[in-house]
């Protein structure tokens, strides 16, 4: 059985060590566009200031994938899909047949369509070759100033790092409040607070940006960000256009199951942040690797379910350390500051719904656990 795995991320790797698991002797091929071996996508924020070793940048090591027999087609883009004649058509012009197919294309950073970010001085940070062009940006201090277009976790990180970098950096939201999603409001204004004291730092939020000219961001206030470079961490779209294009239901992302199996299509299945189940999508790292796990299995003769579970927040940048997990939109017990926060948060039956922890993280693990009940 030859089964063919396009996408070079996390659902990629599970998805070709879990078929290898299932079946020894299958023909397991992973086609990824980019030009290193699968790694661990949320260590790249960090990267920007650290270089990793490969130990803890890579999850495996080229020699793993040889010697679980598991054939890495790097710097190989597919570029269409033939369902009825189960074939993979390569970029460069050759084609590749399969009996089983995981489409684990992931997604793509989505940039608002904002004047001028078309131009020069826009960068997004999603795979390494993006690392690889903000480093040269960065390279022997030609940036001073930056505006990061996001205050999500990842925009914050992102911050954290070009800060590490020697580079003054405004973050800008177009929410009213820091990571409304995952603290609540009380929280939500310590970590304000807090931030507004961190040097070169600052924060425009409840504005959006309407405008770049390569040296200044616009803002919807009438204000403007003095930047040499615009960060966008505005979210990510999944890449659906091979599926799309072969004919497969596709939605925010390609349709699949539980099963992780593509409805109508045997043999075809689609994990992580391409994939879209029971009208949901991905979007974080530990789904995506439980979606990958399913679809290899499924793929070679095996029979497993993905089962969703509420990943926590984690976050930690300028000194401070934020823990979010389950349900935090009701009223909750506690509180403090951004020092020292903590928050739990009881469903009508009593039972721990959600916890917010900044400062002192050392109950994190029971108290996810008890959530997850």
């Amino acid at each position: 059985m030859k089964i063919a795995i396009v996408g070079g991320g996390v659902a990629a790797f599970e998805a070709a060590t879990a078929a290898r698991r299932q079946d020894a002797a299958a023909e397991i091929t992973l086609y990824s566009r980019e030009a290193v071996p699968p790694y661990r996508r949320p260590a790249l924020s960090g990267m920007v200031a650290h270089e990793l070793d490969e130990s803890r940048f890579l999850i495996k090591d080229a020699a793993f994938y040889a010697q679980e027999g598991i054939v890495l087609r790097l710097g190989t883009e597919v570029a269409a899909l033939n369902v009825a004649e189960r074939t993979l058509e390569l970029a460069d012009g050759g084609d590749e047949s399969f009996d089983q197919l995981v489409l684990a294309t992931g997604a793509r950073p989505f940039v608002p369509p904002v004047p001028g970010f078309d131009g020069a001085g826009v960068a997004v940070l999603r795979d390494y070759s993006d690392l690889e062009k903000l480093r040269a940006r960065l390279a022997g201090g030609a940036c001073r100033k930056a505006a990061v277009l996001g205050g999500g976790v990842l925009g914050l990180e992102l911050a954290a790092s070009l800060l590490e970098c020697g580079v003054e950096v405004t973050v800008v939201e177009g929410a009213p409040v820091i990571l409304p999603r995952n603290l609540d409001a009380e929280a939500g204004r310590a970590v304000m607070e807090y931030l507004k004291n961190v040097p070169n730092l600052g924060l425009c939020f409840g504005v959006s940006a309407v405008g770049w000219d390569g040296g200044k961001l616009a803002l919807s206030d009438g204000t403007a960000v003095e930047a040499d470079l615009c960060c966008v961490s505005a979210g990510v779209r999944a890449n659906t256009k091979l599926a799309a294009e072969a004919g497969l239901p596709c939605g925010r992302g390609i349709t699949v199951d539980e099963a992780m199996r593509v409805p109508g299509f045997d043999g075809i299945y689609a994990a992580g942040d391409a994939a879209e189940c029971n009208g949901q999508g991905c979007g974080l790292y530990n789904t995506a690797r439980a979606m990958g796990k399913t679809a290899g299995t499924n793929a070679a003769g095996g029979s497993a379910v993905f089962a969703p579970e509420a990943t926590p927040v984690r976050l930690a940048v300028f000194g401070l350390k934020i823990f979010s997990a389950g349900d935090v939109s009701g009223a909750g017990e506690g509180g403090g500051d951004a020092a020292n926060y903590r928050k739990l948060f009881y469903d009508a039956t009593g039972r721990l719904c959600g916890a917010i922890l900044m400062g002192n993280l050392s109950d994190a693990l029971k108290l996810q656990s008890e959530i997850a009940r």
